[in-house]
């Protein structure tokens, strides 16, 4: 017997709603599983989660702002960082606006690194933290620079790691740009992201280590699963989708920097061009330093915490000699 239009439809809509049911019960295992790991702040139209590590036994040298990149947390950045960091240092690690936990009432106008920049440095003033030396990673070096051009009375420095940060050839995913749309982008991510996001999520880190290896358990110890429930993916879709012409009117400021910077790029780098990217920083920003990994990955704060410790180090010295 043939099956009428109504009952097919009537099929699909019941096989929507079931995977939609599917998708919220593992958001909400997620967010169980992965719960803060510092405090949430008040920012402008929301919160903003922070968490703080510092030295057990001795007074900081100073504070260190950490920034993540693209589909990933604060999780991350702790897990590379912390304790290379933290015996010195009080390290702050945000998560950015949509990501983690941090809220983001902005939609797509929260995308911009520049309006992350003042959410977080208003926060941060708000609680008490009047500097920093930031050190952003990927798509969090966009930020980091937003910062050191918005508000360079925070910045006491800045770190770039494997930096995306000016206008590249070629376009952007297409699972980014469906996330990010008005009407369709809700949708994708709440049927998509839980389901396909868990099945690919250990080759996605793969590739953002490569050629190097992932730290043992990664997924579990940075939280790498955050960020596939639907609402951060959507928020993370909406940066990435953006970001080509946020930095395309970002970059041209990149002159105005006047922290002491260095910049942490890989050779191998295959998620961004470190010849665009973090050449072009090195060019724009003057009296910035250029360290290149050879053989190193996107990653490199994980495979050399200790150059990044360095970097942090050497633009604190400049500061106070100069």
């Amino acid at each position: 017997m043939p099956v009428s239009l109504a009952t097919a439809l009537f099929a699909v809509l019941v096989a929507l709603l079931v995977i939609a049911a599917i998708s919220l019960a593992i958001t909400a295992i997620i967010n169980r599983r992965f719960p803060p790991e510092g405090k949430l702040y008040g920012m402008p139209g929301g919160r903003l989660h922070i968490a703080a590590r510092q030295p057990a036994d001795r007074p900081a040298e100073a504070t260190v702002l950490l920034i993540h990149g693209a589909s990933t947390s604060l999780g991350d950045q702790l897990l590379a960082l912390s304790d290379t960091l933290a015996s010195r240092y009080r390290v702050l690690a945000v998560d950015r606006p949509g990501q983690g936990w941090s809220d983001r009432k902005g939609g797509a106008l929260d995308a911009s690194p520049s309006r992350q920049a003042r959410l977080i440095a208003t926060t941060l003033r708000s609680a008490g933290i009047e500097g920093a030396v930031v050190v952003g990673h990927s798509f969090g070096a966009a930020v980091a620079a937003a910062l050191a051009i918005e508000d360079p009375g925070f910045v006491e420095g800045l770190v770039f790691v494997a930096p995306a940060s000016h206008p590249w050839p070629g376009g952007i995913a297409l699972h980014y740009r469906l996330a990010a749309m008005p009407v369709l982008g809700p949708v994708f991510t709440l049927l998509a992201a839980p389901i396909l996001g868990r099945l690919s999520l250990k080759a996605g880190i793969r590739e953002a280590f490569a050629p190097q290896s992932p730290p043992e358990a990664y997924a579990r110890r940075s939280g790498a699963a955050r960020a596939l429930t639907p609402l951060r993916f959507r928020a993370n879709g909406q940066d990435v989708a953006n970001l080509k012409r946020h930095v395309e009117a970002l970059s041209p400021r990149y002159r105005e920097i006047a922290a002491p910077c260095v910049i942490i790029t890989g050779d191998a780098d295959a998620i961004v061009w470190p010849s665009i990217h973090s050449e072009g920083l090195a060019r724009d920003i003057a009296g910035a330093k250029l360290v290149t990994l050879p053989g190193v990955g996107h990653m490199p704060h994980h495979s050399h915490p200790e150059t990044v410790l360095a970097a942090i180090d050497d633009v604190l010295g400049r500061r106070e000699g100069g």
